[in-house]
């Protein structure tokens, strides 16, 4: 049966590609429709590990989830150059998961039972407009929108989740802008198509709207404005700034920051987070050399909760997933508690062209429950191989520990004396390879 869901998709897109030789084949022209058409194919196989003491205590074992997908995107030219059509199909098969799963968003969690899935992950109809360096483009249904202003997918997992809506995109000069509007969310560890929710209430929220405006006036800056509200539930602005200064002919400062404003709107509950509002800001210094880099960054949240420790809830409800552009988005931890400031390094080294290295630490510190300290960190290293000789191919794998605190009905577990907290540590990492290739 796996097999079957595999290979159907791959006979229904060689069908398609057959119609587009065709159609060069033959007098009758789609001008440019399907004489411009794109077929890809990408084989992704993910391994992912994670043990921590706080599931072994809910009586969660260890987690190893081992997933095989295809993914298939189908690209259409641009009709008179003017209208488009795009679709891709996910499938994802499960090579190993434990008899207790409990899940890392890679494949179906069913009762506790990992399986497969397989589904049209987008499908959508687009509209473009040019005039010399001032463009406007246009698209509707269902589609992936990576970091696309307070919305945004994953693609580190087997699948990537989709929204459902339309949004548009417009530039002149060196200035961007885009917006959206989306209805229904699908994750990236499922085939069903959800609705937005409000966190306690389980309250339908009729749409998410979003928006950004960018400042690029060279290729070493740029600055963007991101706003979005769920609708009556939640409101989010910030502002992005990235620069690139340089300091000789293969050696660069860079400085990145980001300030994210939260609040509450008429259906806001206060359930999780925060009770009316909360701030985060980040700033990272970082030093290029030639195949070096390195630097280091900090970061402060607050993030009020009544009878709770808050943070900074970065989603925009339930069945929603939130952009969020800081290095407190640790690997094992989130750094984005109430009060709670953050250093983070990291270093990388590109060995070859085809080769890079890297490490990369957290610690956080700052926060308190009930009066008492918390700290948390992590620390961690990676490789990525990028061969040459395969074109499309690459390779990235990952690990390191993490430390934290135990929680008791999601509240931090502190000591009998309330001097201290019970600590929880564990280890995670992944292995990806990736193959990707175009069938015509």
């Amino acid at each position: 049966m796996t097999l079957f869901k595999l290979t159907l998709p791959l006979f229904f897109i060689s069908g398609w590609s057959c119609a587009a030789i065709s159609a060069n084949a033959v007098p009758v022209a789609t001008q440019g429709f399907l004489e411009d058409s794109q077929f890809t194919v990408t084989l992704k196989n993910v391994w992912m590990l994670s043990t921590n003491d706080q599931q072994e205590q809910a009586g969660i074992g260890k987690q190893n989830a081992w997933a095989q997908g295809a993914l298939l995107d189908y690209q259409s030219g641009w009709y008179q150059e003017t209208v488009g059509v795009d679709a891709s199909w996910y499938s994802v098969a499960k090579l190993y998961a434990n008899d207790d799963f409990a899940g890392r968003d890679l494949l179906r969690d069913k009762n506790g039972h990992a399986e497969g899935f397989t589904k049209i992950g987008q499908l959508y109809a687009k509209l473009k407009w040019e005039e010399g360096d001032a463009y406007a483009r246009l698209f509707a249904g269902w589609q992936q929108l990576y970091k696309f202003g307070v919305l945004n997918v994953t693609r580190s997992r087997v699948a990537p989740s989709t929204w459902q809506g339309i949004r548009a995109e417009t530039g002149w000069g060196t200035w961007s802008a885009r917006g959206a509007w989306v209805t229904r969310f699908s994750e990236r560890d499922e085939p069903e198509k959800r609705g937005f929710y409000t966190l306690k209430s389980n309250k339908l929220i009729d749409y998410i709207v979003t928006g950004e405006m960018s400042w690029s006036p060279t290729k070493y800056a740029r600055m963007t404005w991101v706003a979005g509200e769920s609708h009556h539930y939640l409101l989010r602005q910030g502002l992005e700034t990235q620069f690139t200064v340089p300091l000789g002919e293969k050696e660069n400062l860079l400085l990145r920051s980001a300030w994210y404003y939260n609040r509450g709107l008429d259906e806001w509950e206060g359930a999780r987070g925060f009770t009316h509002d909360a701030q985060h800001f980040f700033a990272l210094l970082g030093y290029q050399y030639q195949q070096i880099e390195s630097g280091i960054a900090w970061s402060k949240t607050k993030a009020r909760l009544e009878n709770g420790l808050g943070n900074f809830y970065w989603h925009m409800g339930k069945n929603t997933r939130g952009a969020f552009n800081s290095p407190a988005d640790g690997e094992g931890n989130d750094y984005v508690n109430d009060g709670e400031q953050m250093l983070y390094l990291y270093g990388k080294y590109r060995l070859s062209p085809e080769l890079t290295v890297g490490v990369y630490g957290n610690y956080g510190y700052g926060a308190q429950y009930q009066t008492t300290a918390l700290t948390q960190w992590e620390y961690g290293g990676y490789v990525s191989w990028t061969p040459k000789s395969i074109a499309g191919f690459s390779l990235f794998a990952g690990f390191g520990p993490s430390y934290s605190w135990k929680l008791v009905n999601g509240k931090p577990w502190l000591t009998d004396d309330k001097r201290t907290f019970h600590r929880s540590k564990g280890i995670g990492g992944g292995v990806t390879m990736e193959y990707k290739f175009g069938l015509h």
